[in-house]
């Protein structure tokens, strides 16, 4: 069986999930967890002689490091700055960035390509490659220089505008389809019954009851799974094959 390791700063979200679906679909691979602390150069460098498939990264100071550590990132994990994913190769290793792509995937899944976005909370620069399927993006931020930030790496027709108060929060709410939480201040107002809810972080407990349809961190995170499993060793698993608590 070959191995994979996951590379995390903390406690994993990740491994139990890998682990399980793994095993529970016979696939030929054993998941291995690791905290490598200021080792991350030494971890990755014996990722080929120990005969690893590859490394999942956990962890956003893990995911900067990697990307001063590969011979190859690929074209997201550049523009992102960061690696969640890393395969040795013959040539040396290949570093990826699969979340703004699980993030484009979980929305064209749901039929939102060419939605109107909501971009409400932490800004998570990294993932903005995630909306280039989207029609319009606004943005309700504690910074406004974040969010215009945001709105500019975005191509011309995209950018929406940027609120930092809850009053206009909520007037750029309802010319929004979806509505993303990165993370931190959560105004609630901005949700509407007929919007629907992505969470990328767990959100105020009240923010579910608002709308009729809403997807947890979960959601997106076992669409980041199925990726990255499918990048490291070729197995297409659903989603739904990766238990999170």
């Amino acid at each position: 069986m070959k191995p994979i390791v996951v590379l995390t700063e903390g406690e994993s979200q990740y491994y139990a999930p890998l682990l399980g679906a793994l095993t529970q679909h016979d696939a030929p691979y054993h998941v291995h967890l690791a905290a490598p602390g200021e080792g991350l150069a030494a971890a990755l460098a014996g990722l080929k002689p120990l005969g690893y498939a590859g490394a999942v990264l956990e962890g956003a100071r893990l995911e900067r490091e990697a990307t001063r550590l590969v011979a190859r990132l690929e074209p997201e994990a550049r523009e992102a700055g960061r690696v969640d994913l890393v395969v040795p190769e013959w040539a040396g290793l290949r570093g990826a960035y699969l979340k703004p792509q699980a993030l484009a995937r979980l929305l064209e899944a749901h039929g939102f390509v060419g939605a109107r976005v909501l971009w409400v909370g932490a800004v998570r620069p990294e993932l903005r490659l995630a909306l280039r399927g989207v029609r319009l993006v606004h943005a309700v931020v504690e910074n406004f220089p974040e969010g215009e930030a945001l709105l500019a790496a975005l191509p011309g027709p995209q950018r929406g505008r940027v609120a930092v108060d809850e009053t206009r929060g909520a007037a750029l709410a309802r010319e929004a389809d979806v509505v993303i939480y990165g993370g931190g201040r959560f105004p609630l107002a901005v949700l509407e019954p007929y919007h629907t809810f992505i969470a990328l972080e767990p959100p105020p407990r009240d923010a579910y009851a608002l709308v009729a349809n809403s997807f947890a961190p979960a959601a997106w995170r076992q669409v980041h799974l199925s990726l990255l499993v499918e990048h490291l060793t070729g197995y297409a698993l659903p989603p739904e094959a990766f238990h999170l608590e």
